[in-house]
């Protein structure tokens, strides 16, 4: 069998034992056995060689000796040892305190003979040792005769314990919840940061404090509380607490706490008992959480239950819940209204003899929800009222559920749509009047070109210019329709697209007066245009702005009479312009203006004039599109005033840079 390896106890007495030896020999020269040696200096050498702890003698400021052991626990042989001072090997933040105690050692002083220190090995690593010394006369002078024991593994657990008990501190004290613990004693050793908030009195003021000051954070007298009825339950105080549910020494309650600031508070507790590794009692840990509020939020559930009903009614739609056998459970007002029923006509009674809706007698919205797990709709279908009148109702179903997921029943929300489908309609026969206005200019162009089709040995240029001249104005009405159309549609779904340049608006009045004054005198108005200062260039797309002028312009001619006036005016601002279109026109009546820039709209008082409802919706597109806005003012009989409202430059745009300064006359 292997010998029991030595204790250190065991060790250092027998190392106390050689330093004695070792005193009594006199000569001694050398680590080496001396045949002529005293027997007590080769028992020393002997035993120094086979002892585990690392064994040496320092004379001066070199080593004189190192047994195996010193040599495994420094990496160094006897021999390196030797030729270096002996605090060479000693770690840089010890080396100074370790020579001064070993020069003053030799020189009588009287340092601690046993501490701690790090060495640096041969290959660079650190270890800790623990150290003790003696001094003995060697050849007349005093030598250090030391014993070291490597106690880095021991450091190490250490260090590892003092980091789990930090880690351990640290996350108790940053626990979200309020938290303190006690000894065996009752003696206070955790108080937490949240307890800190919470009760107010700080981990310094209470740390160690026994007698039951911990209770005093809590109550008005010093007693056990939940985490000393953990360690030892009495049945005494149990009625102190409305409830407590114990589960071996884990103990959870409910109460509320008069000291706790402000006016005290609702708190949850739960205290378990601490054992140690032999199964005994070593203290005991309350964890206490703030539930005021939790509570509110229960009360105030139960007041929103007492709320339902109120909400239920006061919904814009209406709703019908009914039980497992599809039997009416509960009608809303809304609900009411649109059937003609009252809530208490139609409890009991099956949803389908009620709403007797179209998808009733086929595919039943609720039960369809029911069968599939999940909510159907929405659908578009018809019911009988109470009266008789049948009215279009979009309806949604879904199935009601308990807190377990147990199906209760089933809710159907519908909505009278009756005035929706009837816009639906009217929408439906703009479309019908934008195709018919679409095609009337295509059976012109279509009819003209037959015409020249047909007598295509017409030699007349005369004529040949007539028909292609009315061609062409058609097809420019047609393109007039197709582009408004087009305008209006991409702003609404976000696809209107912009080729943004730098736009000079003195030409572009200029070429588009050009364009109309034939017109406005050919019908006997009057076009003109004022701008007190050189208008500005801006960031804008100059055929789509063309074109929303053009428009503007055309609506002012179509709605003005003979002999009236047509005025362009100009305002820049310092970073948008304003252009104002002002005729004396038959005006628009104040219940119209609204609507004028809706599709297909067609104002009522401004008669039977030609049109397709697209024009301003197209202007309106445009310029909405360039970050500006269009704004109208108009009275019956005495005209109207569109005021287009645009921005110098666009975001992203790099600013529109101003032409050279020239004459222009408008």
């Amino acid at each position: 069998m292997p010998e029991k390896e030595p204790t250190p106890q065991e060790m250092r007495q027998e190392i106390a034992r050689l330093q004695e030896r070792l005193r009594r020999v006199e000569g001694y020269e050398g680590p080496g056995p001396d045949p002529a040696a005293n027997a007590q200096e080769a028992k020393f050498y002997t035993l120094a060689q086979t002892v585990p702890a690392a064994i040496f003698i320092i004379q001066g400021d070199h080593f004189l000796y190192m047994n195996p052991a010193g040599e495994r626990l420094c990496g160094y042989n006897q021999d390196e040892l030797k030729t270096l001072p002996f605090w060479q090997i000693i770690h840089p933040d010890f080396r100074q305190m370790v020579r001064e105690r070993g020069m003053a050692r030799q020189e009588g002083g009287q340092p601690p003979s046993t501490y701690e220190f790090k060495i640096i090995t041969k290959d660079g690593q650190e270890r800790w040792a623990q150290f003790s010394a003696g001094v003995f006369l060697h050849h007349g002078k005093p030598a250090i005769l030391g014993t070291a024991f490597d106690i880095s593994e021991h450091k190490q657990a250490q260090e590892e314990l003092r980091e789990s008990r930090k880690r351990l501190a640290d996350i108790i004290n940053f626990l979200p919840d309020a938290t303190f613990a006690i000894n065996r004693r009752g003696e206070v050793i955790v108080w937490n940061r949240a307890i800190e908030e919470l009760t107010g009195i700080m981990s310094a003021d209470i740390m160690g404090k026994g007698d039951y000051e911990h209770a005093l954070a809590f109550w008005d007298e010093r007693r056990p509380i939940l985490a000393d009825l953990a360690m030892e339950w009495d049945q005494t105080y149990e009625d102190r607490y409305p409830f407590v549910r114990r589960e071996g020494h884990t103990l959870i309650t409910e109460t509320f706490v008069p000291k706790i600031p402000h006016n005290g508070a609702q708190l949850w507790g739960k205290a378990t008992a601490l054992f140690d590794s032999q199964g005994n009692i070593t203290g005991a840990i309350e964890t206490v959480r703030d539930v005021t509020q939790r509570k509110a939020m229960e009360q105030a559930l139960r007041d929103s239950a007492a709320k339902h009903q109120a909400l239920v009614q006061s919904l814009p739609v209406g709703v019908i819940s009914v039980d497992p056998d599809f039997r009416i459970t509960e009608l809303n007002a809304q609900g009411e209204q649109i059937l003609g029923y009252s809530q208490a006509e139609v409890v009991g009674l099956p949803c389908g003899e009620v709403l007797t809706a179209e998808v009733c007698h086929g595919q039943c919205p609720i039960r369809s929800a029911l069968g599939k797990g999940q909510p159907t709709g929405p659908i578009d279908t018809t019911f009988q009222d109470k009266n008789g009148q049948r009215k279009a109702v979009r309806l949604q179903a879904a199935g009601l559920y308990d807190l377990e997921g147990n199906l209760v029943g089933g809710v159907e929300i519908f909505q009278d749509i009756t005035e929706l489908k009837t816009l639906e309609r009217e929408r439906a026969n703009l479309v019908s009047m934008f195709a018919h206005d679409m095609k009337s200019p295509l059976v012109g162009i279509q009819g003209f070109a037959l015409r020249l089709l047909k007598k295509g040995d017409i030699r007349d240029p005369v004529t040949q210019r007539r028909y292609l001249e009315m061609i062409r104005l058609e097809a420019a009405q047609l393109e007039e329709v197709i582009n408004d159309f087009l305008d209006f549609t991409r702003l609404e779904t976000g696809n209107l697209k912009l080729n943004f340049s730098a736009v000079d608006l003195d030409k572009e009045f200029l070429e588009l007066l050009e364009v109309f004054q034939p017109r406005f005198d050919q019908a006997g108005m009057g076009l003109s245009m004022a701008s007190a200062d050189k208008l500005p260039v801006i960031q804008a797309d100059a055929t789509s702005l063309r074109r929303a002028f053009s428009n503007l312009l055309d609506n002012a001619l179509k709605y003005s009479s003979e002999g009236s006036q047509v005025r362009i005016e100009a305002e820049a601002k310092q970073d948008s312009v304003i252009l104002r279109f002002i005729d004396q026109g038959m005006g628009i009546a104040p219940e119209e203006l609204p609507y004028i820039f809706d599709m297909f709209y067609r104002a009522a008082s401004q008669g039977k004039k030609a049109g397709h409802g697209l024009g301003l919706a197209g202007v309106e597109a445009i310029i909405k599109g360039h970050g500006g806005q269009v704004l109208v003012s108009s009275e019956v009989g005495k005209g109207s005033v569109f005021s287009v409202v645009l921005p110098l430059n666009q975001p992203g745009e790099e600013p529109a840079a101003s032409p050279e300064p020239e004459q222009t006359t408008v």
